[in-house]
């Protein structure tokens, strides 16, 4: 098993203060409804691609990129973080978790935090540029201080490139890897999973696609686990990880196709040996999706929950099909899905959920009225509401394929 390379993080502070924000209240099972990053606040043009977990201790850790000049993905890109204290009614001032350059033009973010199964530990890992290199750090006192990041890359030239180092068992380099978005699993065996996708070379040809990579021994070395089966007419990205009541894992997929920015469903794929192989993906015609990222996570142990914006697209990217953000409950392991509800009708995109001590089901999300990622938003729900919630009819419907 391979080490990553130590390297000093600089841009986490020992304290943080709490900026106390107002409460509101909401009729019915939604209890509150905070807009936590807003864009053109605190130096940053834009914030996106949010993640999230809750400690032990009920502290809710919140992680995104803050981007500075322009709404892009690509350009001078921070990884930030807030955290709460009291469940996500209050947060504090954003603190800076890594940068680079300054200024210039390079992207940190995808992060991916896992919190262990007892709470006590979060880990966290993020990604640079395209996925030319891969970080990780922890957490053991919620978030008020970091260790220092380790540090790989699969590409060469790269100046983190290890010719041994793990992320080349994957194949021959250039070997990229993006973390989640979304957070990861810490299995009922121990084994921590953080779900990821990238590039890599075969004989000679360049593949992509989607795969996990774990440690099982606390997150001292990462090892590269299997990879979702390259399948041409499902092609899969961005994903997010569950373990079943079994011990065997589901994995949730963003999907496009050649010509295609998205498909228009989500696909799912299986591990029955701890994630070292997967089933090929198949279509969940259950969860109709644009070209975006979505969530899944377990509510208790009859009930796991699907988060994303749900509107059948198959075709090019439109800004105006990154909305509906729905809310859906199954009962039989994503077989099916009968309970579900609207969060955020209008714009919204990428997302994450987390679970509080007294289970409750918090959702993050990005949301806007002319774009979808105008601010970033937290909503907390009852379970009750949600399981009285019907799928609906009506928003659903595909829309005109584009190119």
């Amino acid at each position: 098993m391979l080490k990553l390379m130590r390297k000093k993080s600089g841009g986490v502070v020992a304290t943080i203060g709490l900026l106390l924000v107002l409460s509101v209240s909401a009729a019915g099972g939604v209890d509150f409804r905070k807009d936590v990053f807003v864009r053109g606040a605190d130096g940053y043009h834009t914030y996106r691609i949010p993640t999230m977990v809750v400690t032990a201790r009920g502290t809710v850790l919140l992680f995104c990129e803050g981007r500075k000049t322009s709404r892009r993905d690509f350009g001078d890109v921070d990884l930030i973080m807030k955290r709460s204290d009291d469940g996500g009614k209050t947060w504090s001032a954003q603190v800076l978790i890594h940068e680079e350059g300054r200024n210039a033009k390079i992207r940190v973010g995808n992060p991916c935090p896992i919190v262990e199964r007892d709470g006590k530990t979060v880990h966290l890992l993020f990604t640079r540029g395209t996925g030319d290199c891969l970080f990780y750090t922890k957490s053991v006192d919620d978030g008020k201080t970091w260790s220092k990041l380790a540090a790989t890359s699969g590409v060469p030239g790269k100046k983190e490139y290890d010719p041994a180092s793990f992320l080349l068992k994957r194949g021959d380099p250039p070997v990229t890897i993006a973390a989640g978005p979304v957070h990861g699993i810490h299995t009922r065996k121990g084994r921590l999973i953080a779900p990821c996708y990238g590039a890599r070379v075969i004989d000679g040809k360049k593949a992509s696609g989607s795969f996990i990579i774990y440690s099982d021994d606390g997150g001292k070395t990462w090892l590269v686990g299997g990879a979702v089966p390259f399948v041409e007419e499902i092609r899969t990205g961005e994903c997010t990880v569950l373990e079943r009541p079994d011990g065997s894992l589901m994995m949730n997929l963003r999907t496009s196709a050649p010509g295609l920015y998205g498909l228009g469903h989500r696909a799912v794929s299986i591990s029955t040996d701890a994630g070292m192989t997967w089933s090929k993906p198949v279509l969940d015609k259950n969860l109709p999706s644009t070209g975006c990222q979505g969530s899944i996570i377990r509510l208790n142990a009859k009930e796991i929950l699907f988060l994303n914006p749900a509107v059948h697209r198959k075709g090019g990217f439109k800004i105006s099909s990154r909305r509906n953000l729905t809310l859906r409950m199954s009962r039989d392991e994503g077989a099916s899905w009968p309970c579900s509800r609207v969060l955020n009708a209008k714009l919204s995109g990428y997302s994450d959920m987390a679970i509080t001590k007294e289970g409750k089901i918090l959702c993050i999300f990005e949301n806007g009225i002319k774009d979808y990622c105008e601010k970033i938003s937290i909503v907390q729900v009852d379970r009750t509401w949600l399981a009285a919630g019907k799928p609906p009819k009506t928003s659903e419907s595909p829309e005109k394929s584009e190119r």
